[in-house]
């Protein structure tokens, strides 16, 4: 018999805070918390233009529970993206 792997969903925020890599600058601070399993993939679209630089991310960090966190930032946006319909 197969065996179904599980997902735990992710919660994610979005805040604009000064950058934790260059404090002189503003950026969007993404959190993605409590996710399962830790392979995970964050792009940052403006419109349909993926945006490839000025991204800093943490590493994929180990909760107690097996799941996981992550932070990831992008310096060069000043204020949130409207999601895409």
């Amino acid at each position: 018999s197969s065996v179904s792997p599980f997902i735990v969903p992710l919660s994610v925020s979005i805040l604009l805070m000064p950058s934790i890599s260059q404090p002189s600058l503003s950026c969007l601070l993404c959190s993605l918390m409590d996710f399962y399993p830790a392979q995970i993939q964050l792009r940052w679209f403006q419109g349909q233009q993926e945006l490839l630089g000025h991204v800093v991310a943490s590493d994929v960090v180990p909760n107690r529970d097996w799941t996981h966190w992550l932070l990831v930032e992008h310096i060069s946006l000043e204020h949130p993206l409207s999601p895409t319909p």
